[in-house]
């Protein structure tokens, strides 16, 4: 695996990771050292990962293509990896500790998978759906968000936002710094498995005001109980 499938690897990593739901990450970790976990949640994080890095990277086991199930598989077997005293402070958002358990998750990913990221066709248009909208669905020009929009890691201010509606978080928006990927603003709506009644749970847009936009659609609908349609 080259440099920057490695680097590219480790920044959807902590993409994912990092987009994970609170209530998971507390199920996950604890409320003390140790104390109440619940570790059934292991499974559906390690899908929702799984399914993002699949989204944007080729995965390959053994020479042969490997499923969003094998690699959630192999996901989960390095979260259960991680110890009681780790798992906790992931719940406080850490940023060392997310970070250290970025990097364990990929290195445990290159020992029994090679990963490459998707060729990009340089389009973000509906119009040739390649972020997976249709032309009736895209963001239009003069379209504001409506929510408020925070720098989502207070200690490491950058291109990646969070999104709140009053005290509701909706979802984030970030940028990734590798070459190929400058015109992408990636997005991370706020909702679990069966609560998205069919919307996607992340993507990507041309601009951080589209993104922002994307996220809010998505929220509003499922606040008003809409399923997503016309797909």
């Amino acid at each position: 695996m080259s440099e920057k499938d490695a680097e590219l690897l480790r920044s959807h990593l902590n993409i994912a990771l990092r987009g994970l739901s609170q209530a998971r990450i507390r199920d996950f970790g604890g409320y003390a050292v140790g104390k109440r976990r619940k570790l059934h949640v292991v499974e559906p994080m390690a899908r929702d990962v799984a399914a993002f890095l699949c989204r944007y990277m080729n995965a390959k086991a053994n020479g042969q293509p490997a499923t969003v199930e094998g690699v959630a598989n192999a996901i989960a077997s390095a979260l259960r990896n991680v110890s009681d005293e780790t798992a906790y402070k992931l719940t406080a958002r850490d940023y060392n500790t997310w970070t250290d358990l970025c990097e364990a998750v990929a290195t445990f990913l290159e020992r029994c998978m090679e990963f490459h990221g998707k060729p990009y066709d340089g389009s973000l248009t509906a119009l040739s759906e390649s972020n997976g909208w249709k032309m009736w669905e895209m963001i239009q020009s003069g379209e504001q968000p409506k929510g408020r929009w925070r720098h989502s890691w207070a200690e490491k201010p950058g291109d990646d936002f969070t999104g709140l509606y009053g005290n509701a978080c909706m979802g984030r928006i970030f940028k990734i710094d590798l070459p190929g990927y400058a015109d992408r603003w990636f997005w991370l709506a706020a909702a679990d498995g069966d609560q998205r009644r069919g919307w996607p749970a992340a993507g990507y847009e041309a601009s951080a005001k589209s993104a922002a936009c994307r996220v809010e659609r998505i929220y509003f609908a499922l606040l008003a109980g809409k399923s997503k349609t016309g797909s």
